[in-house]
């Protein structure tokens, strides 16, 4: 099915996104340097693709039970794990970009709303060693079928939780030193991601991070991510139009608003 929101838009998206050159923060400016203009391919990534591959062909059916607003392409309660794969999984390039800015921001301590099958997770620990964590599922039959995928990866300090979010957030936050990074990717309506928002308030540092997927996905979704920017904790928002980030330094005394795209699809503004 098309989704006319999110086409519409990209088009918005791409004649106002700026690229990394005409950013004049220098935090910000290296932050992007290190992330979407970061053409460096770590080993961790050949590994967790190859596990994709794997998935790709996998024709087993799952009984899926969907807490929130669904899959972008399907809604069936009985899925293949190639149909999730295809259909509610981020692709390789944003997986990538999520593990290029937590090492970038040398996070630890990182929640994430929606395991689906563990690609993602992946892509959130396993550039150290040293992360903890703790990611939240719905559905049973998907979170057994993500925790085979943390078997390849023995080294790494993942935790699953299964159930609502409204119950398993506050169970997430609790096992955390800290919230550095939470990464919402499920339940793609408007007040429950709002509510997300606020309850990872309370737990929040000045260095921490919520990032929001899919903030077109839908009207409610983009209307979520205007309200979100707009609260008076959040001191810096960039949008990337599949990811929706915002920042709580407290040393930006001004809010600012950026929509930011890869210079190489506006690749004469390196030059201007």
């Amino acid at each position: 099915m098309i989704n006319l929101h999110a086409i519409l838009s990209f088009i918005k998206f791409y004649f106002k996104a700026s690229t990394f050159y005409r950013v004049h923060s220098p935090f910000l400016f290296e932050l992007l340097e290190n992330t979407i203009e970061d053409q460096r391919r770590f080993y961790a990534f050949d590994r967790i693709e190859k596990y994709r591959r794997q998935l790709k062909k996998d024709t087993t059916i799952l009984a899926v039970e969907d807490l929130g607003a669904g899959s972008k392409k399907s809604n069936t309660k009985q899925r293949s794990i190639r149909s999730i794969v295809n259909s509610a999984v981020s692709p390789p390039y944003q997986g990538q970009i999520l593990y290029k800015l937590l090492q970038h921001l040398g996070a630890k301590n990182i929640i994430e709303l929606g395991t689906s099958l563990g690609i993602t997770s992946l892509y959130l620990s396993t550039y150290s060693n040293q992360v903890k964590l703790v990611t939240l599922e719905g559905s049973s039959a998907i979170m057994d079928k993500a925790k085979s995928a943390f078997k390849l990866f023995p080294n790494q300090q993942i935790k699953s939780i299964l159930g609502h979010f409204d119950q398993t957030l506050p169970q997430a936050i609790a096992q955390l030193d800290q919230l550095d990074v939470c990464y919402i990717d499920g339940n793609h309506a408007k007040d429950p991601t709002i509510r997300y928002f606020e309850n990872c308030l309370p737990h929040i540092h000045e260095h921490s991070v919520l990032i929001f997927d899919d903030i077109y996905w839908s009207k409610g979704m983009t209307e979520a991510w205007e309200q979100i920017k707009k609260h008076k904790s959040v001191k810096l928002s960039l949008d990337l139009y599949f990811f929706g980030l915002v920042f709580f330094n407290q040393d930006i005394k001004e809010k600012q608003h950026f929509k930011i795209i890869s210079s190489r699809f506006k690749f004469w503004q390196r030059y201007i």
